[in-house]
């Protein structure tokens, strides 16, 4: 049993779901990134604390939540998560907040100095659907929790690369423990192919991004049917 599971989260009051969150995020603080993989949440300068705050934040809402669905996706983007500290969650919507559940908001700051936080195709998409289709909010979490870019060009994506996906994956394992979900949700192959090398039963969705959009929105609807 993992350091995680003996937590028994289920079965702990707030401040010891709180110290759990705070070793989960110093544990991803401390992963290696190099410089094709960008850690977000590494080092003391002001941005990667104001991220630490965001998904510490996040994390703890979603423990009281106690959310049934999870849903994995492949990495953070140079619009999204890079910035917020959040999976799949731009600055803007992190700002304006989703009223639906009242979620985000007040207490996220971002670290970009784009006037009302930067946007991001994917996380846009995500949102607007779960807002329309989805009873509570899902955890959201990704295969590699570091941002996957080219070399040379910090502001791009890329694939991440299987050793990169494997260690990354190790954090799903942790997620699962401290959220115990009924449904698992896996956005596009890469997530897909993680999970089932883990003997992790979850439903494919298609990723929105590059046209996928259209078969994303039905596969959300269908599940949250």
């Amino acid at each position: 049993m993992t350091r995680f599971a003996q937590w028994q989260i289920g079965k702990t009051d707030k401040t010891m779901k709180m110290q759990t969150v705070s070793l989960l995020v110093d544990r991803l603080a401390a992963l290696p990134g190099s410089d094709r993989l960008f850690n977000p949440y590494t080092g003391e300068d002001s941005g990667a604390s104001i991220r630490r705050r965001n998904l510490t934040l996040y994390l703890n809402d979603m423990l009281d939540r106690q959310p049934r669905t999870v849903m994995i996706f492949e990495a953070p983007g140079y619009r999204g998560c890079r910035f917020s500290g959040i999976p799949v969650t731009s600055e803007r919507i992190m700002l304006r907040g989703i009223e639906k559940w009242n979620l985000f908001g007040k207490g996220y700051e971002q670290t970009s100095d784009v006037p009302g936080g930067i946007a991001e195709m994917t996380a846009t998409i995500l949102w607007e659907a779960l807002v329309e289709y989805a009873d509570e909010p899902p955890l959201i979490w990704n295969t590699v929790p570091l941002h996957p870019h080219r070399h040379g060009k910090p502001m791009s994506n890329r694939t991440p690369s299987l050793a990169e996906q494997s260690a990354g994956a190790v954090m799903i394992d942790v997620m699962l423990e401290m959220f115990q979900p009924a449904r698992i949700l896996a956005v596009g192959r890469t997530a897909e192919r993680m999970l089932a090398e883990r003997g992790c039963k979850a439903t494919a969705l298609r990723h929105p991004s590059q046209g996928g959009k259209p078969d994303f929105v039905r596969g959300l609807k269908e599940v949250f049917r």
